[in-house]
């Protein structure tokens, strides 16, 4: 009889696996771009999966960048199962993963840095979507009005100056309007403080509603609203304004315990007509537009002459 030398016969009870804790938030990771300069710094891009995220200077894109250094569509990013991939699409000045400009696909890891042109940083990171929601309303809080939700004073006064550069570059006229809000504190005095921020809230959502994408609503301060019309010659921006001020005489407001009527004086600039726009002529002529549409009766528009 022949004695088996060896390890014992594997058996069910011997193959033992070891049981690991697995973090189901872990699993859940998401890959999302924190924008780090300019004056979006802090926006977050998201990468659904499945989706192809393009990237660049065209409006067209998932995420465009107001970056003259970069390309229409300067690169694209997918998300496969677990993997994000970012590739260039033959842009002039190049995609950087980790200061290595990227030949074809590169495959991203938690924490790379990337540079789109010359001036675009961007982090890529993998988050919770917890941790993704509260990094989007850090961002919202330093840029958006609390009451409104519109872009807040200290975001329009830095994107005035971007808006302005961007019509030097391309030879367009950038359009200011101011909007108040008329005898606005006769509402708080008879209708409760309640019922001014209802005001206000209104009036924000019918000028965010009545824009195009590539425009800005900011609240300027107390119930002053400044839009910026990117492209927009002085007439088609009076014509904007006097839409909207027509819709908010029109519009009924419902403060709880009143239904009640507003209406609203603008003023109305434009680039084309100061010999040297900067961010305080083109809002200090504006603004001595809304005041003479106030002086002379309110709900009106004063344009340039």
């Amino acid at each position: 009889m022949t004695n088996k030398v060896g390890p014992p016969d594997a058996s069910p009870l011997s193959q033992k696996t070891n049981v690991v804790d697995v973090d189901p938030q872990a699993m859940k990771r998401v890959g999302v771009f924190t924008v780090q300069s300019g004056l979006e710094a802090g926006r977050l891009i998201s990468i659904p999966k499945g989706a192809i995220v393009t990237l660049g200077r065209s409006p067209d894109c998932t995420a465009a960048f107001d970056d003259a250094s970069l390309s229409r569509e300067h690169a694209h990013v997918v998300r496969i199962g677990t993997e994000y991939v970012i590739k260039d699409k033959g842009s002039t000045n190049g995609t950087f993963v980790n200061d290595t400009r990227a030949q074809g696909a590169v495959s991203l890891r938690d924490g790379d840095r990337i540079q789109l042109g010359l001036h675009t940083l961007l982090r890529f990171t993998l988050v919770s979507e917890q941790e993704e929601t509260s990094l989007r309303r850090v961002y919202d809080a330093a840029i958006k009005d609390g009451l409104t939700g519109v872009f807040n004073r200290k975001y329009l006064e830095e994107r005035i100056i971007t808006e302005l550069a961007f019509g030097a570059r391309h030879g367009t006229p950038l359009s200011v309007v101011i909007f108040d809000v008329d005898f606005f504190k006769r509402v708080n005095d008879t209708h409760g403080h309640l019922a001014g921020d209802m005001v206000l809230r209104v009036i924000a959502n019918i000028l965010q509603q009545g824009l195009r994408t590539e425009d800005v609503v900011a609240r300027y301060g107390g119930e002053e609203f400044v839009l910026l019309l990117r492209g927009t010659p002085a007439p088609d921006a009076v014509a904007v304004a006097d839409r909207l001020r027509q819709v908010v005489q029109s519009t009924p407001i419902n403060t709880g315990a009143a239904t009640i009527s507003v209406t609203s004086s603008a003023g109305v600039a434009c680039t084309s007509e100061l010999p040297a726009p900067d961010r305080a002529s083109l809002l200090g002529t504006t603004d001595g537009r809304l005041y003479r549409a106030k002086e002379q009766g309110r709900n009106q528009i004063v344009e340039p002459s």
